[in-house]
């Protein structure tokens, strides 16, 4: 018998998670966000507001950027194939508000809702809602105090007592973390950041049942600007070790997008809608779908025309792939659309700005 894994977002397998679709960019990395220049030297507790929203980009790699003083970090070459949205709600009302009493924030993910503090004085986990399942710690984990400085480090150890889907399990561990590296950082579409702070973060997790014991080694390196809640960049190691057996996972999470404060996360989307970034552009564009292409289901092309009609460039996208990049380095500045088809009557068209 297996106990199904509830952990948290940042250490589940992503391609179990990347069901949800794109939100429209309507605040872009590239100076929209309000983001606060501070020390990178030294990370304080996040500003925003309930209702936030993000986006997240997900790619296959496993190598982090180097710790270090005045580091950088460039990210700018990377392209993400899955993308996934969160929101940021206060943790009052929701519909388990009384099993965490002690948690201010609620992150909703993918159908499913996990239980924070952001601070002022500490990054704390108290579990969270899967499928309907409620799991709260009674004994939080702690992931860094706020401020948290380079060079500083920090340890938790955490033992609770949980019923995962009627089986009694102990769960105990110890979560330490390290303010490691600091610099800028280059992100795709020409996105560059100066006070950006690296943390490196281990947990240790083992659960033991009637069914045996099963031990999360989650490694993570996290690049924060300012006072973002979400980091920029997120690397994770992820082993699982169940007796004789141990499953390795690594991948990297990019912040695509920010929105402040929406009404409502958008989880519904045809196939044929898409998202650009980054928009404006002066290099490399981006393409995400809201799903994969399949053999039964093919889109014809993506389409670039500038303001007269004239075809510019055509995106051939690849079965099983929900993402393309398009090189407008050499395009004229101005207004062109971006039009995927399905047919004759199934068509998006949005606007992508060259500058």
């Amino acid at each position: 018998m297996k106990i199904k894994v509830y952990l948290c977002p940042d250490i589940i397998n992503y391609t179990m998670r990347i069901t949800i679709t794109l939100m429209v960019l309507s605040v872009l990395l590239s100076g929209l966000v309000p983001f606060s220049k501070l020390n990178a030297q030294t990370l304080i507790a996040p500003s925003f507001q309930s209702g936030d929203g993000y986006t997240m980009g997900v790619l296959e790699l496993s190598e982090a950027g180097e710790v270090g003083e005045n580091m950088a970090w460039d990210y700018s070459n990377f392209f993400t194939v899955n993308s996934y949205n969160a929101q940021i709600l206060s943790s009052t009302p929701s519909p388990f508000e009384d099993d965490f009493p002690n948690a201010n924030w609620m992150l909703e993910a993918g159908g499913a809702q996990y239980y924070y503090n952001y601070g002022p004085d500490v990054f704390e986990y108290y579990g969270g809602v899967e499928e309907g399942v409620s799991y709260p710690y009674s004994d939080s984990e702690i992931y860094f105090p706020y401020p948290f400085s380079f060079g500083e480090t920090w340890t938790d150890t955490f033992d609770i007592e949980l019923n995962i889907l009627g089986i009694e399990t102990h769960r105990s561990g110890i979560v330490s973390s390290v303010v490691d590296g600091f610099g800028a950082l280059d992100l795709p579409g020409g996105v560059h950041l100066e006070d950006v702070t690296r943390i490196s973060l281990s947990r240790e997790i083992t659960d033991s049942s009637m069914t045996g014991a099963v031990t999360y080694l989650i490694d993570l390196a996290m690049f924060y600007s300012g006072t973002t809640v979400v980091p920029m960049v997120t690397h994770t190691h992820f082993q699982v070790i169940e007796g004789q057996d141990t499953a390795i996972q690594d991948y990297t999470e990019i912040l695509q997008s920010y929105l402040v404060e929406i009404d409502d996360l958008q989880n519904e989307a045809t196939e044929l809608d898409f998202t650009m970034f980054p928009n404006p552009a002066s290099s490399k564009v981006q393409f995400v779908f809201a799903s994969g292409i399949n053999a039964a289901h093919i889109m014809e092309a993506l389409e670039i025309r500038d303001i007269s009609g004239r075809l510019i460039e055509t995106l051939n996208l690849v079965p099983g792939v929900n993402s393309g990049v398009i090189d407008v380095s050499s395009w004229a500045k101005g207004v062109y659309t971006a039009t995927s088809k399905l047919g004759l009557e199934n068509v998006s068209t949005k606007q992508l700005i060259v500058e």
